[in-house]
């Protein structure tokens, strides 16, 4: 496996250092740089193009939501782990929104961190238990409004493959995985995933994912 190279933007030093401790300590991540707010995290996220982004939420000047945000727009590409103790409905549903490919909490321990990154690094969508039960929750009772069609347009209905195709991301699947089981390229994968997304109007894995499980496409575990 190629090194990963991760971005941690934190505006807490010691946090900032306790945490490119732990991932020096792995072979395959690389720590390439260190960001003390949201504005500062653009800069180096454009200047270093990381692999990984690990975003704090809380930062003076310019927040972790706000430059998912604005990271989402210059580089779509972007992997954003968001590594925060805000288990609060509104933050995870924002960072969504915004693009970010996970949302994990603070108290993870370094071993589910490491692999959380590697996920994301792989093309996966991560979400920390507690959170996911939330997310499942507000989505059962208000829908998907905010994901689904807007109004007066129909949701296109989906091929058999790309059905296969959101069933494996609901389960947290990367792309070379879902490539692997059902025998296909990674370049059809991700054209799949571009045409279910713009099939059902969703921004991005993690939408596809909540999405999946709201229509009962997969177990809610």
């Amino acid at each position: 496996m190629e090194t990963i190279k991760v971005l941690v933007v934190d505006d807490h030093a010691l946090f900032r250092r306790g945490i490119t401790s732990v991932l020096s300590t792995q072979e395959n991540l690389m720590v390439v740089g260190e960001a003390v707010d949201g504005l500062e995290a653009i800069e180096k996220a454009q200047a270093l193009t990381p692999d990984v982004i690990l975003m704090d939420l809380n930062m003076p000047r310019c927040s972790g939501l706000e430059a998912t945000q604005a990271l989402q727009a210059r580089m779509p590409e972007a992997n954003i782990l968001v590594l925060t103790v805000s288990d609060n409905e509104a933050d995870l549903f924002a960072a969504i929104k915004f693009g970010a490919k996970g949302y994990i909490l603070k108290n993870t321990e370094p071993d589910e961190l490491v692999q959380a990154i590697l996920h994301i690094a792989q093309g996966g969508v991560i979400i920390s238990p507690p959170m996911a039960a939330k997310l499942l929750s507000e989505f059962r009772e208000t829908g998907v409004q905010e994901t689904a069609a807007p109004p007066g347009e129909t949701e296109a209905e989906l091929s058999p493959r790309e059905d296969e195709v959101l069933r494996l991301v609901a389960k947290g699947a990367t792309n070379k995985q879902i490539a692997e089981a059902l025998f296909i390229s990674e370049n059809t994968v991700k054209t799949h995933l571009r045409n279910i997304m713009e099939k059902l109007h969703l921004a991005n894995r993690s939408q596809a994912a909540a999405y999946a499980v709201k229509r009962g496409l997969v177990p809610e575990e």
